[in-house]
């Protein structure tokens, strides 16, 4: 990245509050599982608090709580700086049209794109693998896999579990991935489904 990204306003929360249906694969689905499984309890205690507000499941008393590992799609709502403020499409929109040569030249400055462009040529290989594929809700996904997380080999959950607690299986798995190579193929396939979806 050319510089660190932008952060969100304190508080704010306008993007959790304003819709929370997002095009999630199963894959990435599962990594919100799995990051998540010590706070699923508490996180249905306060589903039906925010049935009749449709806020994000996982925004708790204001905070979202797996902030930390987000899942790309609500990455891609990232704030830019936008006359040495934060900004975003939800809070642009009260302002009318904004003009782009106000906004910072590192606007864009996320590789969240390129990681959502890597999930989905990811989620593509193993589609014919799992009964669903993708999810238009983070917490739709995540009581997905809290139900059918067993329907994965053993020897993958071995390794995820692995790779959670820093297992000598999940250390090698890791240290040989190409994070840098993954990005660039994630940019190609991302750029691809743009195209297409334009014609």
């Amino acid at each position: 990245m050319k510089s660190p990204p932008i952060q969100c306003p304190d508080n704010c929360h306008i993007c959790c509050k304003s819709s929370v249906t997002l095009d999630l694969t199963a894959v990435e689905s599962l990594m919100v599982y799995l990051l998540s499984r010590d706070m699923i309890t508490l996180t249905e205690q306060y589903t039906a608090l925010h049935a009749a507000t449709q806020y994000c499941p996982f925004l708790i008393k204001d905070r979202c709580i797996i902030h930390e590992y987000k899942p790309t799609a609500c990455q891609m709502f990232m704030p830019f700086e936008y006359q040495s403020e934060p900004m975003c499409y939800y809070l642009a929109k009260d302002k009318g049209n904004l003009c782009q040569e106000d906004c910072s030249d590192s606007y864009m400055n996320s590789n969240a794109y390129d990681i959502h462009g890597f999930m989905m040529m990811t989620q593509c290989a193993v589609d014919a693998l799992l009964p669903c594929s993708f999810f238009k809700h983070i917490y739709q996904g995540v009581l997905w896999w809290k139900n059918n997380y067993t329907i994965l080999p053993p020897a993958t959950r071995m390794c995820l579990e692995s790779i959670l607690c820093n297992g000598p299986i999940g250390s090698t798995l890791t240290a040989d991935f190409e994070f840098e190579k993954a990005l660039t193929t994630g940019h190609d396939t991302y750029i691809h489904m743009l195209e297409e979806h334009r014609k």
